[in-house]
């Protein structure tokens, strides 16, 4: 996305956002499942410009680390989320999949990191310019193994979106 494109979406996305804070949490948690979670999304993607900025609630920090890990991973594997700008929200991740009850999940990713030796707070070795760069990255470690199994867990959507609804206020804030 261009710079000029970013500017656009982001306004749009604001104006999106003031509405959806509008309707309330009564109306909010009567929408089907998939509307309440893109509109939780849409209020994520307006609150968290920095995932570590302050003022963000501890609920909107995991609530958008699980939007992008669900997102990355879903998309591209666990490796696009480390070499994408997601990756800021790695540091969160475990504590996010406890969060929702992703128990087994949590330590799945917590087995992939120390197995490999990952620091979730440093993934500067994951930074890519280009695609030879990321074919390269995809072939450090068994992610594929990992990704099996994050696409057999049939729950974690809808794990995340029972967290939108139990969290719905702390969501709403600005």
């Amino acid at each position: 996305m261009g710079f000029f494109s970013t500017i656009l979406y982001n306004i749009k996305n604001m104006k999106k956002a003031k509405k959806i804070r509008e309707m309330g949490k009564e109306n909010l948690l009567a929408l089907e499942d998939e509307d309440f979670y893109e509109a939780m999304i849409c209020l994520c993607d307006d609150a968290v410009y920095d995932i570590k900025a302050a003022g963000l609630t501890k609920e909107q920090i995991l609530a958008y680390s699980l939007y992008m890990f669900e997102m990355e991973v879903n998309n591209g594997g666990l490796c696009q989320f480390f070499v994408n700008s997601s990756s800021d929200c790695a540091p969160f991740i475990s504590e996010a999949l406890e969060a929702i009850g992703a128990t087994e999940l949590r330590n799945l990713f917590e087995q992939f990191v120390n197995d490999n030796g990952i620091d979730v707070t440093d993934l500067s070795s994951f930074k890519i310019t280009d695609v030879k760069e990321y074919e390269a990255q995809t072939k450090r470690f068994d992610f594929d193994s990992f990704d099996e199994r994050f696409y057999d867990n049939e729950d974690f959507h809808q794990q995340v979106i029972d967290y939108f609804r139990c969290n719905v206020e702390q969501l709403l804030k600005n």
